[in-house]
């Protein structure tokens, strides 16, 4: 009997990883997106695991004091849930910690009665300014031998992969626009 599972096919250098996915149910353009998407968890993982900054408990704090302190005007947890594509509850955890600590604050939204705003503090600020020199060591070891176009390139296809995602009409973790929560 005739197999007709098509699993992905990996570079040699990737001969050791598991397969993730069947490519016979899907088009070529398909099995691209699914092979990305693969590779798009694999790298997150990695990612994560690698890269603690030394004065945070780890990246996804390090992700939100920098939406905390970047933002134009003060987020709230659901604006930052949605902005990462995180669950609200996730982002609420990762906050309460970094309020515990003392990097950021609650503060009275004057646009919702219950969604509080984020504030960085002095020393938030500090910490962050700790935290994206240490990032930028990190980037440029992991840029290493690519050239900034190529990057920018790839980085396009993801956001409308992203843009894609986010209009899908199934998609819990779509991201509204104009909410003030």
């Amino acid at each position: 009997m005739e197999s007709r599972c098509h699993i992905v096919s990996m570079q040699s250098e990737d001969a050791g990883l598991l397969p993730t996915f069947d490519r016979s149910v899907h088009s070529e353009a398909g099995a691209r997106i699914a092979e990305l998407v693969d590779e798009i968890l694999r790298l997150h993982g990695r990612v994560m695991s690698s890269r603690k900054p030394s004065v945070l408990g780890n990246s996804t704090q390090a992700i939100v004091l920098a939406s905390v302190v970047l933002a134009l005007e003060p987020p709230t947890v659901a604006r930052i849930a949605r902005s990462l594509g995180y669950t609200r509850q996730a982002i609420q955890k990762t906050a309460d910690l970094i309020v515990g600590e003392g990097y950021v604050v609650y503060a009275d939204n004057p646009h919702h009665k219950r969604s509080r705003q984020l504030l960085a503090t002095a020393k938030g600020r500090r910490v962050y300014e700790q935290v994206n020199r240490e990032s930028a060591e990190w980037t440029e070891h992991v840029a290493h031998g690519l050239e900034a176009p190529v990057l920018l390139q790839a980085l396009e296809v993801l956001r409308q992969v992203r843009r894609n995602l986010e209009r899908y009409p199934d998609n819990p973790g779509a991201s509204p626009k104009g909410d003030h929560s």
